[in-house]
């Protein structure tokens, strides 16, 4: 079978989603991608949009989808040449570091001072992403924590996140959803469509498309 990446994939849908689940996942990347709330650059959302909305524009034409299906069966029969299908995961950087870099990653955190009681949330937030960003993990997952257990929904979002991918922690599928999921309960977007994710797929959490139906509505309306 061939591995192909599908136009479903792009919108982390399954390939029998019907048209409801299609527009509430769209929304929701819409608005987790948007440059206004990425985190990351804005080439980098101007990327994932337009892959967004090639997906969608497909998805919601009957015949065009009918047509991505035929061309699903065909790949996966053998019948042609895989085809260069870009992806986005804005999960995708690789958690594991050289082991001088973890070193150096270690030495450099313990010379990180404690975040000030009286420091300002954001700044330390914004502290915590630098690190994360420079591939420090230890200390931003420090920082991340931090703010999360006192119910920070950003830094709950990227503890998750890092459970996730295993940066600094053992991977940990069940610790990323409960993180994701206070997140979730604060309105926190990005999180809701990664609690929709988590339910669609099964991982981390029971299987349930009634419940990532309404994760992936709840990410849309944000």
């Amino acid at each position: 079978m061939a591995n192909i990446r599908t136009h479903y994939d792009n919108l982390k849908v399954t390939r029998d989603a019907p048209i409801s689940v299609i527009r509430a996942a769209y929304k929701a990347l819409c608005q987790t991608f948007h440059p206004d709330k990425f985190q990351g650059s804005n080439e980098e959302a101007e990327r994932i949009i337009k892959l967004v909305n090639a997906s969608y524009a497909v998805l919601i034409d009957p015949v065009k989808r009918a047509a991505h299906n035929a061309w699903i069966q065909e790949q996966e029969a053998g019948a042609g040449q895989q085809t260069d299908n870009t992806q986005f995961d804005e999960t995708a950087k690789t958690a594991e570091q050289p082991d001088d870099q973890k070193q150096q990653t270690q030495r450099e955190y313990t010379q990180q001072p404690p975040p000030s009681g009286t420091e300002d949330a954001k700044v330390i937030f914004q502290r915590a992403y630098d690190l994360h960003d420079q591939g420090r993990y230890a200390e931003a997952l420090s920082l991340y924590r931090h703010l999360a257990e006192q119910g920070y929904a950003k830094a709950q979002f990227k503890l998750g996140l890092m459970y996730e991918l295993g940066q600094s922690v053992p991977q940990d599928y069940t610790q990323a959803f409960d993180w994701y999921l206070k997140a979730a309960e604060q309105d926190d977007a990005n999180a809701q469509y990664n609690v929709a994710i988590k339910y669609k797929t099964g991982q981390g959490v029971t299987q349930d498309d009634t419940k990532a139906a309404y994760w992936y509505r709840k990410a849309a309306e944000q």
